[in-house]
């Protein structure tokens, strides 16, 4: 089956841009929430809502009907800005949201989203998250933090935390049997399913990056939307 991607861009009136991968066709144009710009996007579950949330001052999120072109529901996100919005593949009502000094859990309410603060307890202390991601079971969920740390939630209860990285954790992404995460430190984890163990890492280094590259920063973000 073909797959579609979404693009944002930076700048007054922002757009989405909805893409056949194949065809290159802009299938859907989202416009008219975002004065400023777009800083994080995710498809639900099913492919058939997109989430976006935007460079003003409240990092206000968006939930569309990307197909209809439409807006479903829309909140106040943060002060401080959102890095990572990622959708439960579980719920295609939830979603969860990270960035400076911030983690919120989502629920979708009508026109709107009601939010939870996660509950850090004793186990450890308001970090800058850098990446998200939902785990097999429906209720936990794993970030990654500027200390380095992954931090695991239960619902919005932190169980417990795993220093995985020399640094931030800059990416996370949910494997069919465990996690990869990538840190500022040049390595690549790969983990089991509840951060137990470190089953192997690579390191990326420098005399394997192209000569030409400068580390420009990108201006876009790009999500591809997933087909069960």
């Amino acid at each position: 089956m073909d797959k579609d991607i979404a693009t944002d861009n930076v700048g007054r009136d922002a757009a989405i841009h909805v893409w056949d991968t194949q065809t290159l066709k802009c299938l859907s144009l989202l416009k008219g929430q975002h004065q400023r710009g777009v800083c994080a996007l995710d498809f639900s579950a099913d492919g058939k809502c997109l989430v976006s949330v935007g460079l003003d001052d409240f990092h206000s999120i968006v939930y569309w009907d990307w197909k209809k072109g439409e807006k479903i529901a829309t909140t106040r996100g943060h002060k401080e800005k959102i890095f990572v919005v990622k959708c439960n593949p579980h719920h295609v009502d939830k979603l969860v949201t990270v960035g400076i000094k911030h983690i919120k859990f989502w629920q979708q309410a009508g026109g709107g989203f009601t939010s939870k603060r996660g509950i850090f307890g004793s186990i450890g202390k308001l970090e800058t998250m850098m990446s998200v991601s939902y785990g097999r079971m429906e209720d936990l969920v794993f970030s990654g933090a500027a200390t380095g740390d992954i931090f695991i939630w239960k619902d919005i209860l932190l169980l417990k935390t795993v220093k995985a990285h020399d640094g931030p954790v800059f990416a996370m992404h949910a494997l069919d049997k465990g996690f990869v995460t990538g840190g500022k430190d040049g390595i690549v984890e790969l983990w089991d399913d509840m951060f137990e163990r470190c089953l192997k890492t690579y390191a990326i280094k420098r005399s394997a990056l192209s000569t030409s590259s400068k580390g420009a920063t990108c201006k876009y973000t790009v999500v591809m939307v997933p087909f069960l």
